[in-house]
């Protein structure tokens, strides 16, 4: 399913929340210590944002140390944007973004138009709910076939 960057270790996961300064869902850390990130299996794999009636492909599920590819970078690059208890956790091809919301209020995985691209987002709706938690993210994507 996921081409994985490697594995996180505890205390890397540890290091980023103390960073980002709240807990991380059990199943995301357990896809970090697993995987770390990485690259969907089959190329053009997609998620289905329901309130955008849209199939979105997945690019890439960020990681720790990653370079390019660095979750905490990514984060630090665009705190100032996000909600609270919020993180970046991926991205489609384009210039949305996967964002991780660990808030009582709305808990879940959202895809985050950043760049409006869909005619429905505008500056006070471009968040759109996917999943309830990261693992039905991961069981739920639609992989091409041929």
């Amino acid at each position: 399913m996921i081409n994985g960057f490697g594995k996180a270790t505890r205390t890397m996961v540890d290091d980023f929340e103390s960073h980002i300064g709240f807990l991380l869902p059990d199943d995301y850390k357990e896809f970090l210590y697993k995987y770390n990130g990485g690259t969907p299996q089959i190329k053009y794999s997609t998620f289905f944002v329901k309130e955008l009636k849209q199939k979105i492909p997945l690019d890439v599920l960020l990681g720790l140390g990653v370079n390019k590819l660095d979750l905490q970078k990514r984060n630090d690059e665009y705190s100032d944007d996000l909600l609270s208890n919020s993180i970046i956790i991926g991205d489609d091809p384009g210039s949305g973004m996967i964002v991780l919301i660990n808030d009582l209020q709305m808990k879940g995985v959202y895809y985050w138009d950043h760049s409006f691209n869909f005619k429905q987002s505008n500056e006070e709706n471009n968040i759109y709910k996917i999943t309830n938690n990261f693992q039905d993210f991961i069981n739920n994507f639609n992989i091409p076939h041929d």
